[in-house]
C-alpha cells in the first residue's frame, strides 16, 4: 500500500549511497549495494496528528494483507511506531520521528528516487540536508515473523520542496599565520621555472650510482 507524507522535515537522509551497521564503529556506515543489510533510509519529523493517521494507514494496511495464521497488529501507542523528538536539551517537541528504510537487495541503483522542486530528477550523489521540508512516498508493508508482527515503512521516493543550508563554518585558515602562500610569484611561473630547470640537467648515465645515501 503507497502512503504519501507531506511537507515533512528530512533528518539523517542517506539516500545518496547504500549504508549498513558497523559492529567496529558501532554505528550506520557506507556500504557497497551489495554488502549484508544494505539500505537507503532517511527518517521525518513528523506532527502527532500525521503520526495518528500514519498509524492508522499502517493497521489497515496490515489488516488487507493479513494471513490466517499472522498474529494481530495492535498498538496501543505511538511510541511502539515512533521516536519521540526531542529537542537539544532532551526535552518533547511533541512531535515524532518516523524511520524509512529501502534496502538495495543486492542491486546496485536501487537507491529511493529523489527529486528536485521543479519535479527534476536529482543528480547522482545528491545529499539531503537535515532539516530539508519534503514531501515522501512510502509503501507500507506488513510483516509477521518470529512471534512478532508490524509494518515497515519503506522508502520510495522523495520530493525536496525546500533544501536546507548545510551548516556554516568559518574558513580556519583565513587568519593562519602559517596558511600564507609559499611562492611569490604565481604558481605558472614556478611551475615553469622548475620545468626550465630540469630540461637543461643531463640524464644520468648508465653508470650512474643510484646507491647513494638519500640527504634527508
Amino acid at each position: 500500500m503507497d502512503y504519501k507524507l507531506y511537507n515533512v522535515r528530512a533528518l539523517y537522509a542517506r539516500t545518496h549511497e547504500p549504508h549498513n551497521f558497523s559492529a567496529q564503529d558501532s554505528r550506520s556506515m557506507p556500504c557497497a549495494y551489495d554488502a549484508p543489510e544494505a539500505a537507503y533510509s532517511c527518517s521525518f519529523i513528523i506532527s502527532e496528528d500525521v503520526a495518528k493517521q500514519t498509524a492508522r494507514a499502517a493497521v489497515d494496511a496490515y489488516n488487507a494483507k493479513k494471513k490466517h495464521d499472522w498474529l494481530p497488529y495492535k498498538p496501543s501507542n505511538l511510541e511502539q511506531i515512533f521516536k519521540r523528538e526531542t529537542d537539544v536539551n532532551g526535552v518533547e517537541t511533541g512531535n515524532l520521528i518516523i524511520k524509512t528504510v529501502k534496502k538495495t537487495y543486492g542491486e546496485k541503483g536501487n537507491a529511493p528516487k529523489v527529486w528536485m522542486p521543479d519535479s527534476s530528477e536529482a543528480p547522482e550523489g545528491f545529499r539531503i540536508t537535515n532539516g530539508s521540508e519534503c514531501h515522501v512516498l512510502l509503501y507500507l508493508a506488513p510483516w509477521n515473523y518470529a512471534g512478532k508482527s508490524g509494518v515497515q515503512f519503506r522508502l520510495k521516493g522523495i520530493k525536496v520542496n525546500l533544501l536546507a543550508d548545510a551548516p556554516a563554518m568559518d574558513d580556519p585558515f583565513a587568519n593562519d599565520p602559517n596558511a600564507k602562500p609559499a611562492m611569490n610569484g604565481s604558481i605558472d611561473d614556478e611551475l615553469d621555472s622548475l620545468m626550465g630547470n630540469l630540461s637543461n640537467k643531463k640524464p644520468p648515465s648508465a653508470g650512474s650510482d643510484f646507491n647513494d645515501e638519500i640527504p634527508f
